[in-house]
């Protein structure tokens, strides 16, 4: 059984959620895998519309989110890989979804699932980003154990992240889940160092050989950016405590509300916008230069605007004239 899992397709779940983690594992994934887009897993109606948005007055046509695959053949091992990209969790029918997603993943032979996600924790920012995991099989917890990852032992995986693992043993998958460790004071920033960890034990568990040092690099550079606001926060508190101190009267402090993308977007100078047109051009004939365009987008809180045009980018071979 094991030859068989190995020489089979394997398939790669990911969603939104804390610290991007997965997501952008994901995103790097495809990236660096040079993967094209397949037809999308049929899902919508398994999603419902409570709101539309408004622009300067006018009612914007709601969007239900998509389920887009893009796939990847290697012809060293001799076996694809399936990317799953959800753009969002069906908030109800998450049984129905993975029915749908594994009746998928038997018509195209996967034997094999991952699914990554984040595990927030009381660590410090600096702390390494450790990896956990859980696996649908006994021999996979040895596999686990021979790359590095500690194995949870127990606990709750919330979401499809979860989900998904559970309904692939009833139906004998083999199923492995990853969780990058990250700190639970910055779960709604872009957490790439975690994300890095996990694409690290992914490839020691399949052999897939991928550079990780521009994930690595981002991962950095939003951990220094992280610390420098947070010290710059600590001390702007604490100077206003000082004063309130001297003053004999509480600090007043008001967090100033966190502007939309389409806020981001609308303020965006010039010279950014120049930047990301620039960008899309590299990237239709560049696939590595995908994940750099991201890292633009995600530094200007603007990539849900341009996430169906990123996306589209995977949907052709990139254009070499």
């Amino acid at each position: 059984m094991e030859e068989e899992v190995k020489n089979s397709p394997l398939l790669v779940a990911v969603w939104p959620g804390m610290g991007q983690v997965a997501i952008t594992a994901g995103f790097y994934l495809m990236s660096r895998l040079h993967m094209d887009e397949t037809e999308p897993l049929p899902s919508q109606d398994l999603f419902d519309v409570d709101q539309v948005d408004i622009k300067e007055g006018l009612v914007r046509t709601a969007r239900i989110p998509k389920t887009r695959i893009f796939r990847w053949k290697d012809a060293t091992l001799r076996r694809d890989i399936i990317v799953l990209i959800g753009e969002a969790q069906p908030p109800a029918g998450k049984l129905a979804f993975c029915e749908r997603l594994l009746d998928y993943a038997e018509r195209a032979g996967v034997k094999e699932i991952y699914t990554f996600a984040a595990m927030a924790d009381d660590v410090p920012l600096r702390a390494p980003s450790h990896v956990f995991g859980v696996t649908t099989h006994p021999e996979g917890r040895e596999r686990l154990r021979e790359a590095g990852v500690t194995i949870l032992a127990t606990g709750r995986i919330t979401g499809l992240n979860g989900v998904l693992l559970g309904v692939a043993a009833q139906r004998g998958f083999h199923g492995i889940g990853l969780l990058g460790q990250m700190p639970g004071l910055v779960t709604s920033i872009p957490y790439a160092k975690a994300s890095a960890a996990v694409l690290d034990k992914f490839c020691r568990l399949t052999g897939i050989q991928i550079d990780l040092h521009e994930l690595e690099d981002y991962g950095r550079t939003v951990e220094n950016h992280l610390a420098d606001a947070i010290d710059t926060l600590q001390k702007a508190v604490q100077q206003q405590a000082d004063r309130a101190k001297e003053e004999a009267e509480p600090p007043d402090v008001e967090p100033e509300a966190e502007p939309t993308p389409e806020e981001r977007h609308h303020t965006l100078t010039d010279q950014d916008r120049e930047q990301i047109e620039s960008l899309f051009a590299q990237a239709a004939r560049q696939r590595p230069k995908t994940f750099e365009l991201k890292r633009l987008l995600d530094r200007l809180g603007v990539f849900e605007i341009y996430e169906d045009r990123f996306l589209n980018l995977f949907r052709h071979p990139p254009d070499r004239s």
